[in-house]
């Protein structure tokens, strides 16, 4: 199974927790570390036991995406509905302020609602992490479905109509 770790472009924060478990799932066998790559992004983690890069250009990213069968990501929208939009089994491991890894907890509150909404698996420390592995064989997730044409028609009927 390929796997693609992500953590977004957030320069102030890093988010060495993840990398960690990573890194201990790799060495338990749990994830197979020749075929998990990461994004680093401007974390300065150094990996032992699988690939990693800082940043690399949009398009490389999308290949690793389809490349992919599961993408374990912070809770970012572009690249969580990127990876819906492509039919990726994805679990989303929230950037967490308690643990310095953002400013505060939006992210696990869009971590709820595509969970709520059936899109991906949520794992919040690596015992859950673990669960959501284990659980990817039997997880299908819903058909993602955008609504950005609903909302722009609301938009543009608002702003002509007022």
């Amino acid at each position: 199974m390929k796997v693609l770790v992500t953590i977004g472009t957030m320069v102030e924060k890093k988010f060495t927790r993840l990398f960690n478990i990573i890194e201990e799932l790799c060495e338990e066998n749990i994830l197979d570390g020749n075929q998990v790559i990461a994004q680093v992004g401007y974390d300065d983690y150094k990996p032992k036991n699988f690939k990693a890069f800082d940043m690399i250009a949009d398009e490389e990213f999308k290949r690793l995406i389809d490349e992919s069968d599961l993408i374990i990501t912070h809770a970012g929208t572009g690249t969580v509905i990127s990876c819906l939009k492509k039919g990726k089994k994805v679990i989303i491991f929230p950037r967490m302020a308690q643990f310095n890894e953002h400013y505060d907890d939006h992210q696990l509150e869009m971590a709820e609602l595509f969970t709520w909404n059936n899109y991906v698996l949520c794992a919040r420390n690596k015992e859950e992490l673990v669960k959501c592995i284990k659980k990817l064989e039997s997880f299908v997730p819903s058909k993602f479905v955008s609504n950005n044409n609903k909302i722009n028609r609301l938009v543009i009927d608002f702003i002509e109509n007022n």
